[in-house]
């Protein structure tokens, strides 16, 4: 059985190995060996199956892949997995499409448009991040309401859905209409920088940004968009795959389970290993209480519940009014909470 191994597409051999290396000092660091030991003859259990190339987007919201991943908490069901990083969920998507890899994980705007032109199959759920995104203004700004936003300069991500659910449904909640406010396009990475700089007002952004924000004391966090919108991660696999090794995807969603078990039984070990993970690419304002915090704001759900299979079936809608879709999906297809059920059913 291969070690785990993680690299971006076109990967330089040094940081190929730097990943390599991370994985198996988590392993150690984070006595995960117990943990793996529980299930030992159930795992012997399980051969053959096909080899899965994964991808994970080092965002915040592809943190539940991070931690399997780093965690090689694939091992308990025998597989073997080589995982691929990207970005965020559009280059796990075009990755997905184009066929360099089986399954990965991504935010539901990217899910939707590759299900409209591809054979895509949502077959879990990784989180709900509503609670991680939300509004930030500066730590000494009069702002106390989402109102008293009108005729100030609002940052957001143009294009994006964090964006949308904002413009959408964030501010009409608070009468706050189109045109009432200046959208400035700023990538989250900036939007700090720009609130410190006092070129605007506020931002809508994602975490680890809101976190470092309060932790740098220049901004405080006025809303949490956890009420207004799911956020959800996609566990994604091409339908091709599905159709032609479903005892491996049953397997792999075996896997899954045990990643949501071990995240719940290991809080404190995740935020440890999303805390190296950001360290290894540069982000070295982060530290482990911020990621405990970050930890504490991610809601881990697996299931494609009636809830979820709703919500997606209203955004693919919205998404097509706006004409950001070009058809609906397949839904038979696309959404196939079937499998998970069957993983459950010999968990």
């Amino acid at each position: 059985m291969k070690w785990f191994i993680t690299k971006k597409e076109k990967p330089k051999t040094s940081r190929r190995l730097a990943l390599r290396k991370l994985g198996a000092l988590s392993t150690a660091t984070l006595a995960f060996g117990s943990y793996l030991g529980a299930i030992t003859q159930r795992a012997q259990a399980q051969q053959g199956f096909q080899s899965i190339r994964f991808g994970l987007q080092t965002t915040v919201a592809g943190a539940l892949g991070l931690v399997w991943a780093y965690n090689r908490v694939y091992e308990r069901q025998r597989l073997h997995v080589e995982s691929f990083q990207f970005p965020d969920g559009r280059a796990v998507r075009d990755a997905l499409v184009g066929g360099r890899i089986d399954m990965g994980t991504m935010n539901l705007t990217p899910f939707l448009v590759g299900a409209s032109v591809s054979r895509l199959s949502l077959i879990a759920m990784a989180m709900l991040g509503g609670n991680t995104t939300g509004l930030m203004v500066g730590k000494n700004s009069a702002i106390t309401s989402v109102s008293d936003l009108k005729g100030k300069n609002v940052s957001v991500t143009l294009g994006s859905a964090l964006a949308n659910i904002f413009t959408d449904k964030v501010a009409p909640s608070f009468e706050l209409k189109p045109g009432g406010y200046r959208l400035i396009n700023i990538v989250p990475a900036n939007q700090v920088a720009a609130l410190s700089a006092g070129s605007i007002d506020a931002f809508v952004g994602p975490e680890p940004y809101l976190i470092v924000g309060e932790a740098e004391n220049i901004g405080r966090v006025l809303l949490r968009f956890g009420k207004y919108d799911l956020n959800p991660t996609c566990l994604v696999a091409s339908a091709s795959f599905v159709d032609k090794y479903p005892d491996t995807v049953v397997a792999f969603l075996k896997s899954w389970l045990d990643g949501v078990m071990f995240w719940e039984k290991n809080r404190s070990a995740a935020a440890k290993t999303l805390l190296a993970i950001y360290r290894k690419d540069g982000n070295t304002a982060l530290t482990e209480s911020m990621m405990e915090k970050l930890v504490d704001l991610i809601e881990v759900q697996p299931d494609i519940t009636s809830d979820v299979v709703k919500y997606i079936e209203e955004q693919a809608n919205l998404a097509m009014a706006h004409g950001q879709l070009r058809s609906l999906p397949n839904w038979r297809e696309a959404i196939r909470p079937d499998l998970l059920s069957k993983a459950r059913a010999s968990f």
